[in-house]
């Protein structure tokens, strides 16, 4: 078996790990309906030793920082800022806080889709394709929020998987979940095209009587069948249940990544992570220890009771003329920290290609243009987001579509007959982009128009309610002509 791309030894813990996308060659297993058990504990343990590194990520968004622990001394101040959390969230709203869209193409000179004829009057206006019983699914299950879940385990772990399903409901709905990088692998052949074998999803359970085992599931492009082992160590896989068939023409999971390397927004700046909180934590505590400073008497000694009324009074008198006292305290350079502060700031929002909200040059800036070359790295980065992922959306639509098809619910459409339309959430000056919309009326199709208005969540449907208002329009307006020549 091939691995994926290979971490530095040592560094994460996880030598020898397979990660979440396992190569191999076809002949392994020449038969996808008859796996050998041990395959799927092979699998299993080679995945887990590649968790470390996950879990690793998982921790630094979460805030559990190694800085943190164990707890500190009595005079040791321990802060976290979590730029790792900032760093995914700021790239996750900005090319997904707004609902991925769905618009159907225009037929481009090619033969009519299957179940649309090419009519006049189909040739002499925008095929529209009807999504609407995928599109339902979608709403349903309110998939918007699934793809804020992949998107974020993107941002922190690199890559992520989904599982597509039939809902247990009377009327079965083709459904989708992420599935966590550390619970789920997926199997592809050796060639150049990768073309997918099978995939795995588990997850470790415990029995009433205290007995830890895997449960998982192994996927095919017909089947799925359950599986249950007798124990976590050396264990030996039985299968559950019937073998049950399922309707997606395809294996039923999906692979993102969110960049060519599999890592994480913040994964290349932990050091810098590190570094910045080990700076203020270090500046706290000399704060603190500067307050509590000792206070040193030269040339007097102190009276039974001096210290309370010192205390609560905060003077002291009968001290001799030659007397004196003072802080033993450390001194440090106020300005030098901040100047290093502030350059760790920018190495990390450089490296990650984020912006730095609170700059106030940026925030004070007010030109568009301006605006939008400071916002040049940012785009930049979820563009290479957006391509990746929406290769794997597409890959969602033909999966759902070929449910639907095989229920009688759709007809086929194909994955470049349907445009992923993702909303950047960029300042924008709305009364000039509706200005832009008007100029361009007559000169640009009405659908591709309403797909610039931010307001405007399906293009597609909402140029056929134009269309039928015009239709409406123009019959009630030959109804009146005749109405009034009646008359006459």
């Amino acid at each position: 078996m091939k691995r994926g791309p290979q971490r530095p030894p040592g560094r994460w813990g996880d030598e020898g790990g397979i990660g979440l996308i396992c190569y191999v060659d076809r002949a392994e297993v020449p038969n996808l309906e008859d796996i050998d058990p041990a395959v799927l504990l092979y699998l299993i343990q080679k995945a887990e030793q590649a968790a470390g590194r996950y879990t690793r990520l998982d921790r630094y968004y979460r805030g559990e920082y190694p800085l943190l622990y164990p707890r500190p001394k009595a005079d040791e101040v321990r802060v976290a800022v979590n730029y790792a959390k900032y760093v995914v969230d700021i790239a996750l709203g900005y090319y997904l806080g707004e609902p991925v869209k769905y618009d159907s193409n225009p037929v481009r000179g090619r033969e009519p889709l299957p179940g649309l004829e090419a009519t006049p009057e189909l040739e002499g206006k925008r095929n529209r394709i009807d999504l609407t019983p995928l599109l339902d699914c979608y709403d349903l299950q309110h998939v918007s929020e699934t793809d804020l879940e992949i998107g974020r385990t993107l941002g922190v772990m690199g890559e992520c998987l989904e599982l597509c399903y039939a809902s247990s409901d009377q009327m079965p709905r083709p459904k989708s979940a992420r599935i966590d990088p550390r619970n789920g692998i997926l199997v592809c052949d050796a060639t150049v095209e990768h073309n997918k074998l099978f995939a795995l999803v588990w997850e470790k359970r415990e029995s009433t009587d205290r007995q830890q085992y895997y449960a998982a599931t192994l996927y095919t492009d017909r089947t799925e069948k359950d599986y249950r082992s007798d124990s976590l160590k050396n264990a030996v896989f039985h299968q559950v249940g019937e073998t049950r068939e399922h309707f997606f023409g395809g294996v039923p999971v999906i692979a993102y990544t969110n960049n060519e390397e599999r890592q994480g927004d913040f994964e290349q700046i932990t050091s810098l992570i590190d570094a910045y909180n080990q700076l203020m934590s270090s500046r706290l505590t000399d704060k603190k220890k500067f307050v509590d400073a000792l206070l040193v008497f030269f040339g007097m000694t102190l009276r039974e009771g001096d210290e309370s009324r010192l205390a609560t009074e905060k003077f002291l008198d009968g001290a001799p003329l030659d007397a004196r006292v003072e802080y033993i305290q450390k001194t440090f350079d106020e300005t030098s920290v901040q100047v290093l502060a502030d350059a760790l700031v920018r190495e990390m929002h450089k490296m990650t290609l984020t912006v730095d909200m609170s700059d106030e040059k940026f925030s004070g800036n007010a030109s568009g243009q301006a605006l939008k070359l400071k916002l040049l790295t940012m785009n930049l980065l979820v563009k290479n987001k957006i391509r990746r992922m929406e290769r794997g959306l597409k890959e969602r639509f033909a999966l759902y579509n070929r449910w639907l098809v095989t229920m009688g619910e759709m007809k086929r459409v194909g994955v470049n007959d349907v445009d992923v339309v993702f909303t950047v959430n960029m300042p924008i000056n709305e009364a000039e982009t509706v200005e832009l919309v008007t100029q361009l009326q007559g000169i640009v199709d009405d659908q591709t128009l309403l797909s610039q208005l931010w307001f405007v969540r399906d293009p597609a449907e909402a140029a056929e309610n134009i269309r039928r208002q015009r239709r409406e329009d123009g019959q009630g307006g030959q109804e009146q002509e005749v109405s009034q020549h009646d008359e006459e």
